[in-house]
């Protein structure tokens, strides 16, 4: 016998009405009592009943968006991500309903099981998503802008970091440099394994320990509490001193780093390289123009949903596809060109390999 709403409020001892506000979100429910009734859809398998709507073969019109709301987010970055989102569904005559709780899995798998949406694109991926491990519970097409370590069936768009992290530091090397510092992002990235954070650092340090270039890390980047000074200082006592840095921090991080470099008598490019990867300066207000690999949202959002929607209009099955964006190089003039004077050993570990400082190339 299939399981219906009365079974779902008798197991969760609320009413009906309860049960029917908690899935399709029409009527705020204390966390506490949506949590138990949602545990009784799972424990029961229960899915609502098709609307006259989804009967009648037509559709709501409305993409759900996943992007939990931490303290610590990149506003720039988010903001685009979602208005990029909405723009292109929009163009498509969609809306979107814009998912920021906790509880991510269970605020999915309530508006798709109540047919409140069409599909769903999961924004903010990390390396173990638990959105991406449950995308099968969800009964309504998905996809990620990011690629988990493993995605299973979700669909997946991306920009190729591995590709990325070869062209930064490929870059780098042909302009002569073999010491860099790398400018560390939000350490709560690193921490809660955000996909395109750690495997760039990952591909850029591989590449780095392949070309013989010495990379040694910032301290921890802490999120509102970063000692701009401290990095200057340290970088001006490293022996041999690095002739770029390479950052991969928001634009408000990158202006204090460039404030202290000119009190310190440092200017970028003259005495001092900068390069941004992984980054979106775009919408931000920097001290100067920098060179970046930036994060493309305009393009991953246009190619999501395009994506989602081939499935959603057209029926294609898009389970397990996947496409990785090729990287571009936004060159503005922050990168200058050095002369090596004597090789560098690899070691992507910080560890200083002795030898003079590069000059910096006379044109």
């Amino acid at each position: 016998m299939m399981t219906g709403i009365k079974d779902v409020a008798k197991a969760a001892g609320v009413s009906v009405s309860t049960v029917s506000y908690v899935l399709s979100g029409k009527r705020a429910i204390s966390g506490k009592t949506a949590d138990k009734v949602m545990e009784v859809v799972r424990k029961l398998e229960y899915t609502p009943d098709a609307s006259a709507q989804k009967m009648r073969g037509l559709r709501n019109r409305i993409l759900a968006v996943s992007e939990p709301i931490r303290g610590d987010i990149n506003e720039a970055k988010y903001n685009a991500y979602f208005l990029y989102t909405a723009w292109q569904a929009k163009n498509a005559g969609y809306d979107v309903l814009l998912l920021t709780g906790e509880n991510a899995v269970d605020d999915i798998q309530r508006v798709t099981r109540s047919n409140m949406v069409d599909g769903v694109l999961l924004l903010d991926v990390v390396e173990d998503d638990d959105r991406v491990a449950q995308v099968d519970s969800y009964d309504k097409p998905c996809v990620a802008i990011g690629y988990p370590a493993d995605r299973g069936d979700c669909a997946c768009v991306d920009i190729d970091f591995a590709a990325a992290g070869t062209l930064a530091m490929d870059y780098l090397y042909k302009r002569g440099h073999r010491d860099v510092l790398l400018l560390r992002d939000n350490e709560r990235d690193y921490e809660r394994r955000s996909g395109y954070v750690v495997a760039l650092r990952r591909h850029m340090l591989d590449r780095a320990h392949e070309l013989g270039v010495r990379v040694v890390e910032s301290g921890k980047n802490e999120a509102g509490r970063f000692d701009a000074a401290a990095f200057v200082r340290d970088l001006k006592a490293m022996d041999p001193r690095p002739t770029a840095i390479v950052n991969q921090a928001d634009a408000a991080v990158v202006n204090m780093v460039v404030q202290e470099l000119d009190d310190a008598g440092l200017k970028v490019p003259d005495d001092i390289s900068l390069l941004s990867v992984g980054t979106f300066f775009e919408n931000d207000l920097v001290r100067r123009p920098v060179t970046e690999i930036p994060v493309m949202p305009k393009l991953l959002c246009a190619k999501a949903v395009g994506l989602l929607l081939s499935a959603v209009e057209d029926g294609r099955r898009i389970s397990a596809s996947g496409e990785l964006i090729s990287p571009v190089m936004q060159d503005h003039g922050s990168v200058a060109t050095v002369i090596p004077s004597v090789a560098s050993t690899s070691d992507a570990t910080g560890s200083p390999s002795p030898h003079t400082s590069p000059r910096k190339k006379r044109t």
